[in-house]
């Protein structure tokens, strides 16, 4: 059964841009709204503020993310030279699984606007992020074992933890971080045009 589960972890983990794809074609196909004519460009309006907001909150957690932990992680193979507990890290331990939900929730309320089929959506989206969020925990538990331990008992997964944390200085400056994420942008903005 372990084997299965590693397995299946695996496959989730290697092809989870694939799947990420695979919503946001199901994403395009889906209707804008069940709300009647007169009242969507309101509605839509409405969407496109939402997912403003979760653009920018998630685009500066993702960049503040990426000035600590070095070296990308978009790979086939789960791969970590440290573990990182510092920034976003102090506080939450999946920072960029947050910031990939808010950038996907955006995305749906900007294609649907404030609509029922944001709701199908957001359960698919966020399922999948805690699910790659369990499969991170494994990894890093295995390969730093009670050093990972001791922080996670003391970090959230996903709901951050905000109190005293001591400053570190990031590896990377703002910009840097910025546009060692220029595919994030690009897929950003695919979608958004599609």
């Amino acid at each position: 059964m372990l084997s299965v589960k590693n397995n299946v972890s695996t496959l989730l983990y290697r092809f989870r841009g694939n799947i990420l794809g695979v919503i946001a074609v199901a994403l395009a196909l889906a209707p804008p709204s069940l709300l009647p004519d007169e009242l969507y460009i309101n509605n839509c309006i409405a969407g496109m503020l939402i997912a403003l907001l979760l653009y920018i909150i998630s685009a500066f957690l993702r960049v503040q993310t990426r000035r600590y932990i070095g070296e990308h992680t978009r790979g086939k193979v789960h791969a970590a030279d440290s573990l990182v507990t510092s920034g976003p890290y102090a506080h939450v331990r999946h920072p960029l699984y947050i910031s990939n939900t808010g950038f996907a929730l955006g995305i749906a309320f900007f294609h649907l606007g404030v609509s029922f089929w944001v709701v199908p959506f957001m359960f698919v989206v966020i399922a999948f992020e805690v699910a790659l969020s369990q499969i991170e925990d494994l990894f890093l538990e295995q390969k730093f074992g009670d050093d990972w331990r001791a922080w996670a008992s003391k970090t959230p997964a996903l709901f951050p933890r905000f109190g005293d944390s001591k400053h570190v200085l990031p590896q990377r400056t703002f910009w840097q971080a910025f546009f060692a994420d220029s595919s994030t942008w690009l897929w950003l903005l695919f979608c958004n045009l599609l």
